[in-house]
C-alpha cells in the first residue's frame, strides 16, 4: 500500500525552510548580567520608625510596616504598631484610646483607634493594638503625616 519515498532532494528544502522559519522569530532574547537587579514595578516591602509626643509625658514609639500582596504582588497594606512610654505621675488604663489618622495630600488616607493592651503605671510602657489599614489595590501610597492623639483614662 505505501510506497517508499524516493530521495528527490526534499531533506534539502526542509531544512532550508525550517532555518528560514526559525529567522522569522526574531532574535534571542539577551540573557540579564549577572548581579543587576530585578526592576520592580511595584515598591518591596518596609519597615519606617517614628515617635510622638502625646503630651503630659506619654510618648509614642511607633513602626509603620508596609507589606505587599503575595496574592497578586501588587496590592499593599500597612500596619502601625508600637509603645506608649508613661513619663508622667499617673497611672494610664487600658481603656485610653489611641486615634491615629493617616494623611495623604492633604486628605484622609484612613484612620483607626486602637488601645493599650494593659495599664501603663510610671515610669513603664506598654505596646498598643494593631493598627491596621485597609488593603490598597495599586501600590502602597505616600504616607504623608500620620496624626496620633491619645485619649488618657487615668486609674
Amino acid at each position: 500500500m505505501f510506497e517508499p519515498v524516493k530521495e528527490t532532494g526534499a531533506l534539502p528544502a526542509c531544512i532550508l525552510l525550517a532555518a528560514l522559519l526559525a529567522g522569522c522569530a526574531g532574535p534571542a532574547p539577551q540573557p540579564k548580567p549577572v548581579g543587576e537587579p530585578a526592576k520592580a514595578s511595584v515598591p518591596a516591602d518596609s519597615i519606617e520608625q517614628f515617635q510622638a509626643d502625646l503630651g503630659d509625658g506619654f510618648r509614642l514609639h511607633y513602626q509603620v510596616e508596609k507589606k505587599i500582596s503575595k496574592v497578586n504582588g501588587k496590592s499593599c497594606f500597612a500596619f502601625i504598631s508600637g509603645t506608649i512610654h508613661n513619663g508622667s505621675g499617673k497611672v494610664l488604663s487600658k481603656r485610653s484610646v489611641l486615634d491615629v489618622i493617616v494623611m495623604a495630600q492633604d486628605a484622609t488616607l484612613y484612620r483607626d483607634i486602637s488601645n493599650p493592651l494593659s495599664d501603663i503605671r510610671s515610669g513603664t510602657q506598654a505596646d498598643f493594638e494593631m493598627v491596621v489599614s485597609p488593603v490598597f489595590a495599586d501600590g502602597c501610597p505616600r504616607f504623608d503625616t500620620i496624626k496620633t492623639t491619645l485619649r488618657k483614662v487615668y486609674l
